[in-house]
């Protein structure tokens, strides 16, 4: 499930330095918020020494964090943790989500681990890092699995960390499956009834 997802039709990108707290996709059918438990910052330029690719991202930031000085959604114990909420005005189809600034510890021993727990957490998908810390890479995790319908995402990060601080990293991104547009769905729907009626009439013939 963990690394690196083909881009898909549509995403929102949160490391555009342009992308706000809230917004609009599949021609404006369908609106976004964000709010978090905290200030959401997305004003820390992308620090990676390489670009991942094949994601749709651009990479101008380092996503979103939690807090005023901050680019990062932080934990710091089980009971002390920020979070970051994406919720959406209809159900759409998401198929991949991305974070930055992951990392494992540079002896191994650790990890840190982002969270998006998924319309109340039925699923929760889990994104492990596999950067070393201080290397110089992005921390860049993506998760990709087959389109789940959702209406809210709930982001964290687990207390594991790369022992550098706090566990922390950033919501990079959302990606998610256009619908098949009514007009094509109906004529779709047509052509499965009209073949489904052929079928009968061969048979009655035989």
């Amino acid at each position: 499930m963990a690394g690196a997802s083909t881009a898909s039709a549509n995403v929102i990108d949160f490391t555009d330095a342009s992308t706000g707290t809230s917004g609009s996709i599949l021609n404006g059918t369908v609106t976004w918020t964000m709010d978090a438990s905290g200030y959401l910052n997305n004003s820390q330029s992308f620090d990676g020494n390489s670009t991942p690719s094949g994601t749709g991202l651009s990479f101008e930031t380092d996503g979103y964090g939690v807090g005023m000085r901050d680019d990062e959604i932080t934990t710091v114990s089980t009971n002390n943790f920020e979070w970051i909420r994406v919720t959406f005005s209809a159900p759409v189809l998401v198929d991949a989500i991305y974070f930055l600034d992951l990392f494992q510890a540079r002896d191994g021993s650790s990890q840190e681990i982002g969270i998006a727990s998924i319309n109340g957490g039925h699923p929760i998908i889990s994104l492990y890092a596999s950067d070393i810390a201080g290397s110089g890479a992005a921390g860049f995790v993506g998760a990709s699995f087959a389109a789940i319908a959702v209406t809210e995402i709930f982001f964290t990060v687990l207390s594991s960390n790369d022992n550098l601080g706090f566990a922390d990293g950033a919501l990079a991104g959302i990606s998610f499956v256009a619908p098949i547009p009514l007009p094509a769905a109906g004529f779709m729907l047509l052509g499965g009834l009209g073949g489904l009626a052929a079928v009968r009439r061969r048979r009655k013939a035989a």
